[in-house]
C-alpha cells in the first residue's frame, strides 16, 4: 500500500513538473526571435495589467458587460502576445516546429480548424478556472497567459451576448 500511495504521489509530482514552466519557455523562445523582421511580441506583467483594469474600471463608460469581461482577466498575473505570421518562411517553420514541440504533451482544452489553419486552446482546467491558457494559431499568433481565468465570469459574459 505505502509503495503504491508512493508510486503515485511520484507520478503526480513528474506530472506537475512536466507542465510547469510551459509559459516560460515559450516566452524565452519568443525572446530568441524578438529582433527578427515581422516578429513582434508585447509582453504585459502584472503590474501593467492591473494598471489596465484600474484605468478601466474607474472609466465611466463601461457597461454591466464590459465591467463582467474585467472580472474574468482578474486572476491574471502575466500576458505575452506574439505575432509571428510575417516573419521569413524559414525562420516561421523553425520557430513554429520550436513551439509546436513545447506545447506537445500539454492539455488540450479546444480546437477548432478552418481548412489550412487551426486554433488551439491550451491550459490547465480544474473545473473553476483555466490556468496557464495558451492560445495557438497556425497561422501565425500564440497568446500566453499565467495565472487564471475564472470559467463561472466567462459564462456569464458568454450569457450576456446571447
Amino acid at each position: 500500500m505505502k509503495k503504491t500511495l508512493l508510486t503515485f504521489l511520484l507520478l503526480t509530482v513528474t506530472l506537475m513538473t512536466a507542465w510547469a514552466g510551459k509559459p516560460e519557455k515559450l516566452e524565452r523562445l519568443a525572446r530568441q526571435y524578438k529582433g527578427d523582421e515581422g516578429f513582434e511580441m508585447v509582453s504585459i506583467g502584472n503590474l501593467g495589467l492591473r494598471l489596465v483594469r484600474g484605468i478601466s474600471s474607474v472609466a465611466g463608460d463601461l457597461d454591466v458587460e464590459d465591467r463582467e469581461a474585467l472580472k474574468v482577466f482578474k486572476g491574471l498575473r502575466k500576458l505575452i502576445i506574439i505575432d509571428f505570421e510575417d516573419i521569413p518562411s524559414d525562420r516561421k517553420a523553425t520557430f513554429t516546429a520550436r513551439a509546436e514541440k513545447i506545447l506537445k504533451g500539454m492539455d488540450l482544452i479546444m480546437e477548432a480548424k478552418d481548412k489550412d489553419e487551426s486554433v488551439r486552446i491550451y491550459g490547465i482546467d480544474n473545473g473553476k478556472s483555466v490556468r496557464d491558457c495558451i492560445l495557438y494559431s497556425s497561422d501565425g499568433a500564440l497568446i500566453v497567459t499565467k495565472g487564471r481565468l475564472n470559467l463561472e465570469a466567462i459564462g456569464k459574459l458568454m450569457e450576456m451576448a446571447k
